[in-house]
């Protein structure tokens, strides 16, 4: 297949319809699958205090980029949705990768404390803490950026406009 028709079916496969159908934001071009990576280490997370025997399956957890998840997933459309990543706006990319990059740590921060004894009320209370006040931010963070919430930083509002004014414009185009 030659470069030009490559690139036209890489290009069909990235139309908004396409990518809508296979549940990847046509605007954004990310997936809120990815974030199951998170999700679901967080509510497991959450039963360590109590239940100390999972934390073993919260220390097998470690970070994987939106490309090694996809590859290891059984998404359905997980090559179009690294193909999409790879074309999305740079801005929107940067911004969701800074997002992931911050949860990875609180994870990492998590995991030492699991390494303690998380039934020592301190340290359970940290967990909890982690988990209710920066991982489930976080990721809905991640979530709005993903769903293209629009960014208060956007430059897509003109000179002198107010960013709430910009916020409800990008909203309604």
């Amino acid at each position: 297949m030659a470069r030009a028709e490559l690139e036209g079916a890489i290009a069909d496969r990235l139309r908004p319809d396409v990518l809508a159908a296979a549940n990847i934001n046509p605007h954004t071009r990310l997936a809120t699958d990815y974030l199951n990576h998170f999700n679901n280490v967080v509510m497991v997370l959450e039963l360590v205090p109590d239940m100390p025997d999972m934390a073993e399956e919260v220390l097998g957890w470690a970070p994987a980029s939106y490309e090694e998840y996809f590859h290891a997933s059984h998404f359905r459309e997980r090559d179009l949705a690294v193909a999409a990543y790879h074309a999305a706006d740079r801005g929107i990319r940067d911004e969701f990768d800074s997002a992931i990059t911050h949860l990875d740590c609180v994870m990492a921060e998590a995991m030492q404390l699991i390494e303690r004894d998380p039934t020592e009320a301190v340290v359970a209370q940290r967990i909890r803490d982690i988990v209710n006040d920066r991982l489930k931010p976080g990721i809905a963070a991640a979530s709005a950026i993903v769903n293209g919430a629009p960014l208060l930083t956007s430059p897509m509002h003109e000179a002198g406009e107010s960013e709430a004014q910009a916020a409800v414009d990008e909203l309604f185009p």
